[in-house]
């Protein structure tokens, strides 16, 4: 399954104070993460993904992700036993306008997970 988030990061808003929006992914596999940076954004635009207090996407605390019109997409092995809340925080401090960034998690459910080893999926 795919869920869907879109950010959007007002004109001016500092990393100290990012703008933020939580999601919440059901147990299972996350399989992929995509990030949408549209045009415009010019590579001035940074999001990151937390667990918590912890930083998860991109790995290492204080990096990002910026581009321009673009889609950065990561493969991972990310399981959960339990629904999960990952909060999406972007800032942009040098920029004039705002900007939605739309953030896509693949995720393999139990239930998907079960089907396909059925041969269903």
């Amino acid at each position: 399954m795919h869920y869907v988030k879109e950010l959007t990061v007002p004109a001016g808003t500092p990393s100290a104070s990012p703008a933020s929006e939580t999601i919440e992914l059901p147990a299972g596999i996350l399989q992929q993460l995509s990030v949408f940076f549209p045009p415009g954004c010019a590579r001035m635009v940074f999001v990151a993904i937390y667990d918590g207090a912890s930083q998860v996407f991109p790995k290492g605390a204080g990096s990002s992700y910026c581009e321009d019109a673009k889609e950065v997409s990561v493969n991972t092995f990310e399981m959960f036993d339990s629904a999960m809340t990952y909060t999406i925080k972007g800032w942009a401090p040098s920029t004039n306008y705002q900007h939605k960034i739309t953030f896509t998690f693949e995720v393999k459910t139990a239930e998907e997970i079960a089907m396909s080893r059925s041969g269903y999926y």
